[in-house]
């Protein structure tokens, strides 16, 4: 019997899934995760596992200008797996890194497949911010006893040192452990975010785990979109925190691996909702999961792949969250300025020392197209003035992604004497977009 699930069982009336999915693809994985919110039985609770390739993605409501540092990826390769990492020779072990928007709200999120992304959906009734990130931190102590659910229903690592009894008075919980936090070096470790969907009728939680990511050291530095400073913008910001791995640099990494990981949030969902008849081995290429319902009707579980593409509606979803205009062309508008202006009179940052210091570059963008420019270098009022016409001429109406160097466009508009400068700008916007 083939262990691969079908859409027939996927959408059918039993009241608990278990799905893995054996794609690394981003795009296919949150297909199939909505998918499911549109199609799993209202009354069925569903569980999801997935891991992507390098990849960072975004929140529906989020600027991907504003979230990350798109030179950077541009110019960079990603360890695909913790083996890749200690590889580094191996140029087949790495990839570029693909950007995404996802349907759900919250904050930017890095993925590899050192990281393991879990999704609940399940009844309206039944969902609350706290309940499955509970359930993952009982997964989680399996591996690190320092994890609990913090105030922003995240999962966190408390980093200090283990407390005597007396400092430890309230019950061991979920959302406290044995373990110091504080300030400094104290400051807990942030190992899972998560983001949500509500429907009419369902209710998604899908969240970040960074098991084992190679990445790690690197994450926050493609988060961090030099921009920033100079960029106002509408939506949804990320809270930035500091990081860290699930799996403590003293372990044995080989001994922990995202296959066990898998297995400890299965089971942790099966004792959450007493399913103990079929509580699961650890997942792998020979795993005995058969795509069929337990004989008392109340789980179905199996394995999901790319096959899953052959369905329409999640042929559409790949198709739709794939393309550029979904990523960028759903951006609110914002504007780029190294100056204080109108509409944004914070102080900026130095400028490097190889800007020029006459000029002053204002874009104000929408739906990733440009549709107004204020580009100038010369320090007389009249020859500004010329220039900015000039500049916003080639710009205006331009797609950002649609220019690999701002040179190409810019550079068609300079005035005679004027080219070092202008490069010199057109390399500070490829830095910034």
């Amino acid at each position: 019997m083939s262990i691969f699930a079908t859409s027939e069982q996927m959408t059918g009336t039993t009241k608990h899934h278990i799905y893995v999915s054996r794609s690394h693809d981003v795009a296919a994985n949150l297909s199939i995760e909505h998918y499911l919110l549109q199609k799993s039985h209202p009354d069925s609770t569903v569980l999801f596992l997935y891991m992507n390739r390098p990849c960072i993605v975004i929140g529906r409501n989020q600027n991907p200008w504003l979230e990350v540092n798109h030179a950077l990826v541009r110019r960079n390769v990603a360890p695909i797996s913790f083996s890749a990492h200690l590889d580094q020779g191996s140029a087949s072990f790495k990839e570029k890194i693909k950007i995404i928007r996802r349907r759900s709200g919250g904050g930017t999120v890095f993925h590899d497949l050192g990281n393991v992304n879990f999704s609940v959906i399940c009844p309206p009734k039944d969902f609350h911010r706290d309940k499955y990130a509970e359930m993952v931190v009982r997964a989680i102590r399996k591996t690190n006893p320092r994890a609990r659910v913090n105030e922003r229903h995240d999962i966190v690592l408390d980093p200090g040192p283990l407390l005597s009894k007396r400092d430890h008075l309230q019950p061991y919980t979920t959302h406290q452990t044995a373990f110091a936090f504080g300030e400094g070096s104290l400051i807990p470790r942030k190992v899972s975010g998560s983001a949500y969907k509500l429907t009419r009728q369902r209710a998604l939680h899908h969240g970040t785990c960074l098991l084992s990511s190679p990445n790690i050291s690197s994450i926050s530095e493609y988060l961090r979109s030099p921009a920033r400073p100079f960029l106002k913008a509408r939506g949804v910001e990320s809270v930035r925190s500091p990081i860290a791995n699930i799996i403590d640099p003293s372990q044995d990494a080989a001994k922990i691996t995202t296959s066990t990981f898998q297995h400890q949030i299965i089971n942790a969902f099966v004792d959450m909702y007493d399913l103990e008849m079929i509580k699961v081995s650890v997942f792998s290429e020979k795993s005995p999961w058969l795509t069929e319902v337990d004989s008392d009707g109340h789980c179905a579980f199996g394995v999901v792949d790319n096959d899953l593409l052959e369905i329409p509606d999640i042929a559409k979803g790949v198709q739709e969250i794939e393309s550029p205009g979904y990523l960028y062309g759903q951006t609110p508008q914002f504007i780029l300025s190294t100056h204080p202006c109108e509409e944004d009179d914070r102080v900026r940052p130095p400028l490097p020392d190889w800007f020029p210091s006459s000029a002053r570059v204002y874009l104000k963008i929408k739906s990733g197209v440009i549709i107004s420019t204020k580009i100038s270098l010369s320090e007389h009022a009249g020859d500004a003035s010329s220039e900015q016409i000039a500049f916003n001429q080639v710009l205006k109406d331009k797609k950002v992604i649609d220019m690999d160097h701002f040179w190409d466009v810019l550079g068609t508009a300079c005035a005679p004497g004027r080219e070092d400068g202008t490069r010199r700008v057109s390399a500070w916007l490829d830095l910034m977009l």
